[in-house]
């Protein structure tokens, strides 16, 4: 379930959100690819309480370090025996939590870079000082 905070919209396997507050701007910049990918997360292969401490370690590495746009590469769960556990799952964990205080932005990536079984990932700059 998506935090209060960020507003997300879906239409059929794309997804995206952005934080309240946020200029839409960013989004749109995020949509069309103009961001460069700084960090790329293949949750592949895990189980979902995997991905989740996956996504969450790598975000808040990416977060430190100052990178600002990370690729997460979800899948379109095309293989699940119900919903698509991971494409579900990463929108829950990017507006909820910890993860949460560091994301912007998110949308689902252009077909160069996975299409709806990949998201874009814009985060806040980190505060030095």
């Amino acid at each position: 379930m998506a935090e209060p905070g960020f507003e997300v919209s879906r239409s059929g396997e794309r997804c995206e959100g952005i934080a309240r507050g946020i200029d839409r701007a960013h989004l749109t910049r995020l949509r069309r690819g103009e961001l460069r990918v700084e960090r790329r997360v293949d949750l592949h292969g895990l189980t979902a309480a995997e991905a989740q401490r996956e996504l969450a370690g790598e975000l808040a590495d990416a977060f430190a370090a100052g990178e600002r746009c990370v690729l997460v590469i979800h899948g379109r769960g095309l293989h699940s025996d119900a919903e698509p556990v991971l494409r579900d799952g990463v929108v829950s964990w990017l507006t909820s939590g910890r993860s949460a205080a560091r994301v912007m932005a998110f949308v689902s990536a252009l077909p160069r870079d996975g299409g709806p079984g990949a998201s874009y990932v814009l985060l806040r700059r980190a505060r030095r000082g």
